[in-house]
Parts: structure tokens; sequence; C-alpha cells
């Protein structure tokens, strides 16, 4: 049977909002916090595309853990008996689902300001990436203006899915055109234009991935 060593940050049991936690084990190590107190609005929709709770592996471990990403805030929570946790980002920075689904903490630019947001990745193959960063907002309720109109109600909805290459440890954001591809990754314009001409590729998961399997070659 696996041992599982729980270090306590603060001399004490009880888990508190500010209290760093590390579980270990043979299998990984999860390092967490108590969830800040949320007051979950009368909204509709969801902050998860998955709203269940996985089995996963983290940082490449062999241990699962009840885990599920909420898209709204951008990070990944685990569950501990009736306990809701937050993972600490720098210190949990990869998670294999039980559904297959492979997500990764990314850290680059973003129109001049560093990032670190949870990706989740399509192609690891060499040293390309593809990946794509899913973000929910809310929308807040408003008033009716007049007495034609309705009161409406807050309201969880998706953004519009990003994709990103990252090619030699750099990460960049990616619209699926072939200039911007030229440009991400110089000295490879013949071989991009004909994969290309021969494929036509969109912004969707089944042609990133065909296109970072592509790029893993050249």
């Amino acid at each position: 049977m696996k041992k599982i060593i729980l270090i306590f940050s603060i001399g004490i049991f009880s888990i508190t909002s500010n209290a760093q936690v590390n579980l270990g084990s043979s299998g990984g190590t999860l390092s967490f916090r108590k969830s800040a107190d949320f007051k979950e609005t009368e909204a509709a929709g969801s902050r998860y595309y998955i709203d269940r709770y996985q089995n996963a592996r983290v940082n490449k471990g062999d241990q699962n853990f009840l885990i599920r990403y909420n898209a709204y805030s951008d990070i990944m929570e685990y569950k501990n008996g009736t306990d809701m946790l937050d993972l600490i980002k720098e210190k949990n920075a990869h998670f294999t689902f039980q559904d297959g689904s492979v997500y990764e903490l990314f850290v680059y630019d973003l129109k001049g300001t560093s990032v670190d947001r949870y990706h989740k990745v399509l192609v690891s193959n060499n040293n390309i990436k593809i990946s794509k960063f899913q973000s929910i907002k809310l929308i807040p309720a408003s008033k009716a203006s007049n007495s034609y109109d309705k009161d409406t109600q807050a309201e969880y909805k998706p953004n519009e899915e990003v994709y990103f290459i990252t090619y030699n440890n750099q990460t960049f954001e990616f619209d699926g055109k072939q200039k911007s591809l030229e440009k991400i990754i110089p000295g490879k314009s013949d071989a991009i234009k004909a994969f290309y001409k021969e494929n036509k590729i969109k912004e969707n998961d089944s042609d990133m991935i065909k296109l970072g399997n592509f790029l893993a070659t050249i």
C-alpha cells in the first residue's frame, strides 16, 4: 500500500483559507489551499465545461485525484471528501484526466503581459505543442430599462476558444493562418505552403491536431 504524507505549512491539522498543504506519495505531489468563500450568484450556465470531478493524474504521477477545471477562474479544483480545494498553479502544472484530455500550465507573453494559464493540450510531439485556452465569462444581470424590456439573469457563457503553438519552448497565439505559422516557424515556408495547399486548415481541434502532427515531422 502506498504511503501518503501530509505536510502542513503551518503546524496545525485543520486547513484554513491561507494554509498551503502538500499531499505527497510515490504517485506524485499535490499542493493546494482551501478554496476562498465563493458567493454564487443566481446565474444560468456554469463555471465549468465539465461540472463533475474526474480522476486525474497530476504532475505526471501515477496516483489518481478527483480534479475538475474551473474555466471561469482558471484554476484546478481538488475534491477531498466534502472539501473543495484550490490547487496552487505553479506547483500543479500537468493533468491527465481519465477521459484522455491533458491540461498543462503555460507561461507566456500576451499583449505585453506575462500570463500563466491552463491550456488543453491537443498535440505534444517533438518540439511542437498545439493547445487551446478555454475560458468562461460572467455576464451580469441587468434591470429592464423600460416597461417593454425584461430583467435579465446573470449568465456564465464560454468565451471563444483560442489556439496556441508552442515551438522551441516559446508559446504563441495562433489564428490558424498559413502566414501566421510561417512567422512562428521560420525557414519552413515551402513545407508549410505545400501542407496548406493540400489541407484546408481551419480553427478547429481536428485540423489543429493534423497540423501539429505535420509540424512535428519538419
